[in-house]
């Protein structure tokens, strides 16, 4: 399944594609793409996938 995405944060617009797959055992897995960067990061999990799609800060920690 695949998501576009986009988050609102005080007025600053970003745009992400989601790949999403469950697993067997339940979970999901997939990959968070920011369109223009040609970033694309592999996450497991809900809590992974949100932590991605979290507004950018300089501070923030990158995988």
């Amino acid at each position: 399944m695949e998501i576009d995405a986009v988050e609102i944060d005080n007025g600053h617009h970003e745009q992400f594609v989601v790949a999403i797959r469950p697993t067997r055992n339940g979970r999901v897995v997939g990959t968070v793409a920011r369109p223009g960067t040609g970033e694309v990061v592999s996450f497991s999990g809900w809590m992974d996938l949100l932590r991605l799609l979290e507004p950018r800060s300089p501070d923030a920690v990158s995988r």
